[in-house]
């Protein structure tokens, strides 16, 4: 999001970033393991959706719509995630389930998303089961990735230099989240982002960089 069209046109290789090999994504929170998708997962994550799908997860998010209204369907998404991580050369973008680490069950999805390699810099993004809402899972969730995606690869992280955020304004929980993490506030472009049943809405970002995120304990340095 938020790229010039002279970026998309004309790409540059800039800082070159690269992926570790193997790429790998097991991560351990004070509640939550965060980990990449197992075929055996498909039941539950499929299952969580249409938990959640009507009352929670529309109009947010889009994918929620056509997608994954069929076992099979949620299987193949967990298929290509898993075939994301295998080849670091094309890895540009990974989904990542979130589940309880006492019980292992199911919470919701995380991950890092168009990650640039000209620049060492990905989005994130979240989502939680209904049923599973106002624990903070999201936001333990969301610290925890970033940081992932922030630290030193020397010490499994994948070394990117910045991590950014964004959602309509008409998605207070999701800005209300980010706030709480202390993340800067970026941008609020206004009538940029279409949102279906809703219309125009505003497009709000954030971003943090490696210098202001403290990757052992999932937490800006210094809080905005």
């Amino acid at each position: 999001m938020t790229r010039c069209s002279s970026e998309n046109n004309y790409p540059i290789e800039g800082l070159q970033w690269t992926p570790p090999t193997p790429l790998t994504c097991e991560l351990e929170s004070e509640r939550l393991i965060i980990r990449a998708y197992r075929l055996d997962d498909a039941q539950q994550v499929f299952d969580a959706i249409n938990e959640s799908r009507d009352e929670h997860l529309l109009p947010w998010m889009p994918w929620a719509k056509d997608n994954h209204r069929t076992l099979e369907s949620t299987t193949k998404y967990i298929c290509e995630q898993i075939m994301s991580l295998a080849n670091p050369d094309t890895f540009n973008n990974v989904g990542t389930g979130i589940f309880c680490k006492d019980t292992g069950r199911f919470f919701g999805g995380a991950g890092v998303h168009d990650v640039r390699r000209d620049t060492a810099s990905c989005e994130t993004g979240y989502w939680i089961r209904q049923s599973a809402i106002g624990n903070g899972y999201a936001r333990e969730a969301c610290a925890r990735t970033i940081s992932w995606a922030l630290a030193s690869q020397a010490t499994a992280g994948l070394g990117l230099n910045r991590v950014r955020i964004y959602c309509s304004h008409k998605n207070t929980h999701s800005a209300k989240l980010i706030e709480q993490l202390g993340i800067t506030p970026e941008v609020r472009q206004r009538q940029d982002f279409y949102i279906e049943s809703i219309g125009l809405t505003d497009r709000l970002g954030w971003g943090v960089l490696t210098g202001e995120w403290d990757c052992e304990n999932h937490c800006v340095l210094n809080p905005t």
